[in-house]
């Protein structure tokens, strides 16, 4: 295959397999299969989607490789990225790995969390991430150092949105809960208020502090929420009756929500029935908690620790696939490349049908910010924004599939490519 000059404008990409989810009502099938698409391309943004025409010369022909639009990354933890190599857990676990974390902190200061925060996003740009959201831990009502530096990071291609992350202890007291949210909402567009609720600090008094603060100064919410594996633990289903009762006008995702499946079926039932009826997204965070939780050395775990995705979908609630933690305590390995986590979600979920359907759990930007406006991503007027996979196919597909072409505005920006493989006969 031919590719297309590095950073060079586009009249459009020709014969690309998009995922079926993607497709309008009414697009052709051919043995069972959709048929590939032409993508026209004017000033950066998509001029037309069309089933595919031979014989476009003025078209870069794709030769059927399976295309996605910009990927999401819904959940990272930018603070704490890349410093494993100098904190690592003495003991498997979500508490101890927070206990490390606290200790590094020592290091944080503004050419460390640059550094780290530069690096983490330059492998997600280059992996195709247009969207990322970052968790930043905050320990009292003044903005941390991480906040201000990291909302200074700057990407091209990848639209950065920041979440306070609040124990939830700290919304105890009303006051400074309006001030953290006040602070939140006074640091510019993409920013939202979270929190970390956990049955070792439920309070609540506190939950509902941290609503009335957000819908206050008209924030979205993501919360750290059930990561655990409590059958009793409080968070979602304190938050479903909450928003039965309450209105609240801003999105919310849920991030976690282990405890879920570890409760009885009419529980989850109950949770989804009410969840599915609010602006409510959940984001499944499938390596990092399949590492903390049921986690004993020297044990093999019985429990996967995810949250019921499946349960999720079939209740109509929109549902994500995030990283978490990348190289750090919580989390030893990790590349910011969502294809690794719905690879990990592929078999630890057991899904099917994983690039026509399961694919937009790491692309649907809707389902991250709850706006609805220009929900299809490459309609007429949308940007030109792709991420194609050479030399992979939908049967195989997340795996074997690092080489990448990524294109922003109509110009590739980012390959990745595999020499090709060289037999040696003896």
């Amino acid at each position: 295959m031919n590719f297309p000059v590095p950073d060079s404008p586009l009249l459009g990409i020709a014969n690309v397999r998009l995922p079926a989810w993607l497709l309008p009502a009414g697009w052709p099938f051919q043995a069972g299969e959709p048929v590939t698409a032409d993508l026209r391309f004017e000033a950066g943004q998509i001029a037309s989607m069309t089933p595919y025409q031979p014989e476009q010369d003025d078209l870069w022909n794709a030769q059927g490789v399976l295309a996605l639009p910009g990927l999401t990354e819904p959940h990272a933890h930018l603070d704490k990225t890349f410093t494993i190599g100098r904190s690592r857990p003495s003991q498997p676990g979500l508490l101890a790995a927070i206990e490390t974390l606290h200790q590094d902190r020592q290091h944080w200061n503004a050419e460390d969390l640059q550094q780290r925060a530069r690096q983490a996003m330059a492998w997600a740009a280059a992996n195709g991430v247009t969207r990322m959201r970052t968790h930043i831990d905050w320990f009292d009502a003044t903005p941390p150092l991480a906040w201000t530096e990291l909302g200074e990071q700057m990407q091209p291609g990848i639209t950065l949105e920041r979440v306070a992350l609040v124990p939830l202890g700290l919304f105890a007291d009303s006051e400074t809960a309006d001030r953290i949210a006040h602070a939140v909402a006074q640091s510019g567009n993409h920013c939202l208020l979270g929190g970390f609720i956990h049955s070792s600090n439920w309070d609540p008094a506190a939950m509902s502090n941290l609503m009335q603060s957000a819908a206050r100064w008209k924030l979205n919410l993501d919360l750290h929420i059930d990561e655990e594996l409590s059958p009793v633990a409080h968070g979602l289903s304190w938050l479903a009756d909450y928003l039965s009762k309450n209105m609240f006008s801003g999105h919310i995702c849920c991030s976690h929500g282990c405890a879920l499946a570890s409760g009885s079926e009419q529980q989850a039932q109950q949770i989804f029935h009410l969840l599915a009826t609010q602006r409510v997204t959940l984001i499944a965070l499938p390596m990092t908690n399949l590492l903390l939780q049921d986690a004993v050395t020297g044990r093999t775990p019985r429990q996967r620790g995810i949250t019921l995705l499946k349960e999720a979908q079939a209740a109509g609630i929109p549902v994500l696939l995030g990283c978490d933690n990348v190289q750090d305590a919580f989390c030893p390995a990790g590349s910011y490349d969502p294809l690794d986590t719905l690879a990990c979600a592929l078999f630890a979920l057991q899904l099917d049908n994983v690039f026509d359907q399961q694919s937009q759990l790491i692309c649907d930007v809707v389902a991250l910010t709850g706006e609805v406006q220009n929900a299809h991503p490459l309609a007429p007027g949308s940007e030109a924004t792709l991420v194609l996979f050479p030399g992979t196919d939908r049967l195989t597909w997340p795996l074997h599939s690092a080489a990448r072409l990524v294109f922003h505005h109509g110009r590739l920006t980012h390959q990745r490519t595999w020499n090709q493989e060289l037999p040696h006969e003896s």
